[in-house]
């Protein structure tokens, strides 16, 4: 879907949402895009960054953005790409990520509501990207809260809060990896700034702003790095707890074939067609038994004795 809309003044905004190949080649032959630029936008792997080619005078960002996963559960994180330049703002955006879109033309009604003139789309694009670090401190809320839920065991964890950690486990992943990008692009964003060239060139205001988002940035990235190495700590906790049950296990069934394999020896000696003591009488039997019990509890005894040395 290719859409375009008026900002202010002379400014537009084209909303490409899901492009196909022949949006893709006409969004390229009306603003003269360099190949690299469509190749970075249909890679969904594609990490953050800012390119800025000073012949067109445009810059390219890619945003990583986590999305709710419909089919796991959880959440994913997929590239959006924006493409900006003093009086345009391109936006190409995965239907899956298209909260992102949404964010979008909600600032853009609160703009046209207020009648606040920007000096240029750059302004817009900087709130938009704080919108998005505010999603992701939400999501690892969220993610905190089922942390959280996770250390609440009874005496072992079960199964499922063992899955559900490991996914847990695997979401911070994404997004440690993706909020570590996204520093890196709004840190070249600032680069290219207070580049000697000055091919892209930003008002005072909106250097302002861009280190402010920066800020953001570090923040979520430093929030997502918190959540991760507590799900790190609660999953040691949590196998050390199965280890230690795994040891009391083993040690359980460790004595108890010891115990177990008292009752054979005594009986098969007495068993034996050969004199033993206190072997005749109609009541050795019970000597059997007796020197049976001795046995277990002094098996007991020295379990006992050294294992609380």
């Amino acid at each position: 879907m290719y859409r375009k809309e008026k900002l202010w003044d002379d400014s537009w905004w084209f909303d490409i949402s899901d492009p196909n190949k022949q949006e893709l080649q006409s969004l390229q032959e009306d603003f003269a895009l360099p190949r690299k630029y469509l190749s970075y936008i249909l890679d969904k792997r594609e990490r953050s960054r800012f390119d800025y080619n000073e012949q067109i005078k445009m810059g390219l960002l890619i945003w990583r953005v986590a999305v709710a996963d419909q089919k796991n559960g959880g959440f994913k994180v997929l590239p959006v790409s924006f493409i900006i330049s003093e009086k345009y703002l391109i936006s190409v955006v995965d239907p899956e990520a298209k909260w992102v879109t949404q964010e979008l033309r909600k600032l853009l009604h609160g703009i046209k509501q207020t009648k606040i003139r920007r000096s240029s789309p750059v302004t817009l694009l900087l709130s938009l990207l704080w919108r998005i670090n505010d999603q992701y401190v939400d999501q690892i809320d969220e993610i905190n809260a089922q942390r959280e839920d996770l250390a609440n065991y009874h005496r072992h964890p079960t199964n499922k809060q063992i899955a559900a950690l490991s996914e847990l486990s695997d979401q911070l992943v994404y997004l440690t990896t993706a909020t570590d990008n996204n520093v890196v692009a709004i840190q070249q964003m600032g680069l290219s700034s207070n580049s000697d060239s000055g091919a892209f060139r930003l008002n005072e205001r909106e250097h302002a702003f861009l280190n402010d988002v920066e800020i953001e940035t570090k923040q979520s990235q430093q929030v997502t790095q918190d959540a991760a190495d507590l799900v790190d700590r609660l999953s040691n906790t949590y196998n050390n707890i199965l280890n230690n049950n795994l040891n009391d296990t083993m040690r359980f069934l460790t004595v108890w074939s010891l115990i177990l394999a008292v009752p054979p020896i005594v009986s098969g000696f007495y068993g034996m067609n050969v004199h033993l003591p206190l072997a005749k009488g109609e009541f050795a039997w019970i000597t059997t038994l007796v020197i049976t019990l001795i046995l277990i509890l002094a098996t007991v005894w020295v379990y006992r004795h050294y294992r609380s040395k």
